[in-house]
């Protein structure tokens, strides 16, 4: 674990906005390649995961774990307790408040996930980010200028754009949109400063 601030983690966004969306170890090979600072775990195992982050940290990197995808783990107390204490990221991204809320009284920095699909989510988002009272927000999908410049303006957090991001004309639309940062799967993007 780094022991990051929000405010160290933000500044380390901002100087280096894209962000490794890893979902395999090859990826995860090609992002400790590449200049990303920020990597988000969006697979893997309990059984790996603590020799990952190392991995990660190692490389003076921060890592971030998506409790909602990580296999046999219960995003619940216990669970985010088992995370902070043994596999030790920096921080979790969830749909779910209640874990955002669990994961932010353990001491790590958290991340909402909001999928902005109709009028309906943003409304939803809003009552999770008042419930949960994360760190960060992540948007998705973050191809969308119009939905991250709603997000923006709806949510009083710091801001990430998320999936289907391909190109680096989406990256830079994103963050004139008011994105803080863009995480994407493509490692070509990894290289963009």
């Amino acid at each position: 674990m780094l022991e990051l601030s929000v405010e160290q983690f933000t500044d380390r966004l901002i100087r280096h906005p894209v962000i490794a969306a890893v979902r395999s170890p090859a990826q995860l090979e090609l992002a400790l390649q590449s200049p990303v600072r920020t990597i988000f775990l969006l697979a893997g195992s309990i059984v790996d995961l603590a020799a990952t982050c190392r991995r990660i940290h190692d490389s003076r990197r921060a890592g971030l774990l998506h409790l909602d995808l990580i296999d046999g783990l219960k995003p619940d107390a216990a669970g985010i307790r088992f995370i902070a204490e043994q596999i030790r990221p920096d921080g979790i991204i969830s749909t779910r408040p209640a874990a955002v809320r669990q994961a932010r009284q353990a001491g790590l920095l958290t991340i909402q996930r909001i999928f902005l699909i109709d009028s309906s989510a943003l409304t939803d988002g809003r009552r999770h980010m008042q419930s949960s009272q994360p760190d960060l927000v992540e948007v998705l999908p973050g191809i969308s200028p119009a939905a991250i410049r709603l997000a923006a303006s709806q949510f009083e957090r710091p801001l990430i754009a998320g999936g289907l991001i391909s190109q680096r004309s989406e990256v830079m639309d994103a963050l004139r949109a008011g994105a803080l940062a863009v995480s994407t799967g493509q490692p070509d993007l990894w290289s963009m400063e």
